[in-house]
């Protein structure tokens, strides 16, 4: 996942020698207590704020707490304000992921409004940033990091098949990350559900937009599972979930539009002073 990637580059310097019990979190070494990760993650925001363009639309981002409520009321407490929004970026191609900073700030590219067919896939995919978040998936990672740091001298890895000096990571981190994905997919499943979306959609969108791996360089050097591994397991997943009625509300053909508008009209978006929490 890139955005774990990034933040595992800027998070591990500022682990502590104290860990902390991950609780409800994902399973794990963590080094990070809640207050220290909450910290960490008021810095990055606000440095992701300064270097991307954060949409100041009220419609779009009420729209998307809005969603993010919904499934948060099915996680259980996890001692963080979940914080919200959108921002512009031109990703043309991919899983359009939202980035996911430690203390539960989640950004929502414009790309995956656009790219999304409905409501459902949306909800999808921002459930599958909310396990990321909920599971502390970001400081385990910078956790693990520090670990491998200390007891090997790691292989290299990169989001791309020519790494570069400045996207270099373990290969050991790189195989957590696909667990972390894994591990997002099959909470974000009954998360849709229980909100009232059909899990199936997520696996309509990750089947559509996950580039599949053609050669043998480009599935050890992805940050993702393997699509055919992954669509069995996400299936797998929702197979164990009770029968029900969903349903999906037109509201998000609106938002679309209004995305649209905005980058067609070339509407100024700047950073806003401060994110509300989603409604619930």
């Amino acid at each position: 996942m890139k955005p774990l990637a990034y933040l595992m580059l800027l998070a591990v310097p500022a682990l502590n020698a104290q860990q902390s019990p991950a609780g409800a979190a994902g399973r794990g070494v963590n080094f990070y207590s809640i207050e220290k990760e909450a910290a960490l993650g008021a810095q990055l925001a606000s440095e992701f704020q300064r270097q991307n363009k954060i949409l100041d639309n009220d419609q779009v981002n009420g729209y998307l707490n809005s969603v993010g409520g919904r499934l948060l009321k099915q996680i259980p407490e996890t001692g963080f304000t979940f914080r919200l929004a959108a921002f512009a970026d031109s990703e043309k191609s991919g899983v359009h992921e939202p980035r996911v900073l430690p203390g539960a700030h989640i950004y929502v590219p414009e790309s995956l409004i656009l790219a999304v067919k409905n409501e459902a896939e949306f909800a999808g995919m921002l459930a599958h940033a909310i396990a990321h978040s909920a599971n502390r998936d970001a400081t385990r990672q910078a956790s693990r990091a520090e670990l491998v740091q200390i007891g090997t001298i790691p292989l290299w890895m990169s989001d791309a098949a020519a790494p570069s000096a400045g996207n270099r990571m373990p290969i050991g981190i790189l195989q957590l990350q696909r667990g972390y994905e894994r591990e997002a997919d099959d909470r974000a499943a009954p998360m849709m559900a229980g909100a009232g979306w059909d899990p199936k959609a997520l696996v309509g969108y990750i089947e559509r937009e996950q580039p599949s791996a053609y050669t043998v360089t480009a599935a050890v050097f992805s940050a993702l599972p393997p699509l055919e591994e992954r669509i069995a397991d996400l299936r797998k997943s929702i197979g164990n979930l009770a029968p029900r009625d969903y349903s999906t509300s037109a509201e998000f053909a609106a938002i679309q539009a209004e995305v649209r508008r905005l980058n067609s009209d070339q509407v100024p978006r700047t950073p806003s002073p401060t994110l509300a929490p989603p409604q619930e």
